[in-house]
């Protein structure tokens, strides 16, 4: 089985919609970059006092010129609120590099421009330690959004145009199209990889990812940092393109806080970590969020199960909020995690990429499909979460295979080594909270059980073509499976159907008809 290769048809539609991308995308509204340079006294505005050795400052207005109080702003370092005119001073940290504000609930998200809609809500500071200027403007909002829909992206991890083409005509196609549907305004986050150690990259992801009608917000992953070797990598090169790398903002009852978890050592050596300094930024910025919200903490790497120094420190400071939620990608397979923290639940979801296995099929190495997330946000509370497969149908949530069968080809086959009569459902996005039961003639034979050890930690199906067929390396594209349920049926017929039931209520089926028996759909939409 050979996988399809691009063909010259789709170069070239490509190529033309690159190119009109890319072609100057004007900067308007709430944050303009300018440099360094800082922003000239407006009319009519009065000279701002500067004391304690401030030397960042400005008006934070609404359109009309009027003074917006209680606006968060920061350096990265400090935080800060706006007074009653309006006015922020902080004293610049010698190692900022931007000053910007968290977005109160009560304003839009401010975007570089209508067809390049990344959240600007920063300006670059000079180097230099002589007083400088930056004013932002807010539009207000017609109503507070207090229901609202939210993306979550995982790893679009592109290496060259022709995977910026997938993602454009595959993730993103999909994205417009569920957007279609949608009424309530909508917001997406991207978890980070946005590249794929192409720096050259980053500026046509970031206007292919402004190209939807929602503001996508993005986090720094380990394939976004950069550095000559034998240096350590780091942020420049990225916050150069998309600013700040850990910031906040606020839509509705919900309080967001980006943060980068990826720390290399060596240039090629890094691990998870979260900086004091982020930590310390954090402490001040919660201060002035009260704990009767919602907090969404997004970054690129999961925290389930990994120690490192400012772990306690990290999770004692979110437990407080009403409700907290934790969104990460990294892994390129789905898991649902549930903390628990001093009696505290806390849920991190461990997002399926976008780019699968690193476009090399359309699943990821556990047989989740390349896909994204779905949250139905009301108030303090996610209402509703649901991966969507790209180009596949929402209720497609699950897939069946008869536990004898082997997968794979030149390279090698693989089973889940169970009886011909073990029908296994590998169920992506599920977690302690959903039940898949089987059903014969209308009648109900029992409930699949989760399996969590070898042989069925991993997905035979998606290893017999990443490794079977394309020869990839099993290191790599054969990560831990922890969906995987199990059912013994005593004598199987055509009126088999297997309902799963998630935590909110919905239902998903699939029939004996539908049990996957070949690799087709691993590559072939």
């Amino acid at each position: 089985m050979k996988k399809k290769n691009v063909n010259l048809g789709f170069r070239v539609v490509y190529s033309l919609f690159l190119a009109f991308l890319i072609i100057g995308c004007s900067k308007d509204n709430g944050g303009t970059p300018d440099n360094g340079k800082g922003k000239d006294q407006e009319p009519n505005l009065p000279r701002i006092q500067l004391v304690g050795g401030n030397n960042v400052y400005g008006y934070v207005l609404d359109e009309s010129d009027n003074p917006i109080t209680n606006v968060v702003v920061t350096d990265g370092f400090s935080v800060v609120k706006t007074d009653d005119k309006g006015v922020y001073q902080l004293k610049k940290n010698d190692q900022a590099k931007f000053v910007y504000y968290s977005t109160p609930a009560e304003y839009e998200i401010a975007v570089e421009a209508t067809n390049r809609k990344i959240p600007l809500f920063y300006r670059v500071l000079s180097t230099a330690t002589s007083p400088q200027q930056h004013n932002f403007k807010l539009k207000k909002k017609a109503s507070i959004d207090k229901n609202f829909v939210l993306f979550g992206l995982g790893d679009p991890q592109v290496t060259d145009n022709a995977q910026v083409g997938r993602f454009t005509f595959e993730t993103l196609e999909d994205i417009k199209a569920e957007l279609t549907g949608i009424s309530q305004p909508v917001y997406g986050i991207a978890l980070g990889d946005i590249v794929n150690d192409r720096d050259n990259l980053l500026n046509t992801m970031k206007t292919t990812m402004g190209s939807t009608s929602m503001p996508i917000f993005s986090t720094i992953g380990n394939h976004d940092k950069f550095a000559a070797s034998p240096n350590p990598k780091t942020n420049d090169l990225f916050e150069n393109v998309f600013g700040p790398t850990h910031y906040s903002f606020n839509i509705g009852d919900v309080h967001f806080v980006c943060l980068d978890n990826v720390v290399f050592s060596t240039n090629t050596t890094y691990a998870l970590g979260i900086s004091q300094a982020q930590i310390d930024w954090l402490t001040k910025d919660l201060s002035h969020v009260s704990k009767d919200k919602m907090l969404i903490v997004y970054y690129h790497m999961p925290v389930r199960g990994t120690n490192f120094s400012t772990r306690t420190q990290f999770l004692n400071l979110i437990k407080d909020f009403k409700e907290v939620h934790l969104l990460c990608g990294h892994t390129h397979y789905m898991e649902n995690y549930i903390h628990n923290v001093s009696g505290k639940q806390i849920y991190e979801h461990v997002h399926g990429a976008t780019c699968g296995a690193w476009w090399r099929s359309n699943i990821n190495g556990d047989g989740t499909p390349n896909g994204y997330m779905i949250y139905q946000i009301e108030g303090t509370t996610i209402k509703d979460w649901v991966y969507k497969p790209t180009k596949l149908p929402r209720d497609f949530q699950f897939r069946l295979h008869w536990g004898n069968m082997d997968f794979g080809g030149s390279y090698g086959l693989f089973s889940y080594g169970q009886p011909s009569n073990t029908l296994i459902a590998n169920i992506w996005n599920a977690d302690p909270a959903w039940k898949a039961e089987v059903f014969m003639d209308g009648q109900k034979l029992g409930d699949m059980i989760l399996r969590t050890t070898a042989p069925l930690n991993q997905d035979a199906w998606s290893k017999g073509y990443h490794i079977g067929v394309l020869n990839r390396a099993a290191s790599s594209y054969s990560p831990a499976t922890k969906h995987l349920y199990t059912y013994q049926v005593a004598n199987p017929n055509s009126t088999l159907k297997v309902v799963v039931t998630d935590r909110f209520g919905k239902t998903y089926e699939q029939t004996h008809v539908n049990i996957v028996t070949d690799l087709s759909s691993a590559w072939n939409y």
